[in-house]
């Protein structure tokens, strides 16, 4: 697949987990505050729990294409491990339109979710921070995933095509080479 397309994907992979590890530094400051607070203070942080659940959605959906980029999802290998490399590529180009499909239905449905959050001023139960940043990293996130899955069917595809005979564990082994150097 074109450069001209990998390169800009792993780009903007590379910045939103840079993002999503920022998000995650600033929750275990924020735990650690509200752990100070409670136990030194006696006094915890209202809305913590709420905060952290905030936090955390927007870390784990934000990294989600850097993570596939470089195939380090936890992955059940228990019968790719026993199939050649062709119909070991079939599996994983299945996979992957199968994965495509269901990250698809979740961006849809949580788009639409993050725009009404934001168009309703939602906000949690007992602080009242607003909702609407967390929501909206799920179809972002999920969106740069579904980019990253269609790379890599076409690749595959191509592959298949070519005859190559590479089992696609040992390209998760190795830097995988729809990832473009940033």
């Amino acid at each position: 697949m074109s450069t001209a397309i990998k390169r800009p994907l792993a780009l903007v992979e590379s910045g939103l987990n840079l993002l999503s590890m920022i998000i995650l530094f600033l929750l275990l400051l924020y735990v650690t505050a509200e752990v100070v607070m409670r136990t030194v203070f006696g006094s915890p942080l209202p809305g913590h729990l709420e905060m952290s659940q905030l936090l955390i959605a927007a870390a784990v959906f934000l990294g989600l294409s850097y993570a596939q980029a470089r195939r380090s999802h936890v992955g059940m290998d228990l019968l790719i491990n026993h199939l050649s490399a062709r119909p070991a590529l079939v599996v994983d180009t299945i996979t992957l339109f199968l994965s495509l499909a269901a990250i698809g239905v979740i961006v849809w449905y949580s788009w639409e979710g993050a725009i009404n959050s934001l168009l309703i001023g939602d906000v949690t139960p007992t602080a009242n921070i607003g909702t609407w940043w967390s929501k909206i990293a799920v179809p972002i996130g999920g969106g740069v995933l579904c980019l990253r899955f269609v790379v890599q069917i076409v690749e595959n595809l191509d592959r298949l095509r070519r005859g190559e005979r590479v089992h696609p564990l040992a390209r998760r082994a190795a830097s995988d080479e729809s990832v473009g150097e940033v």
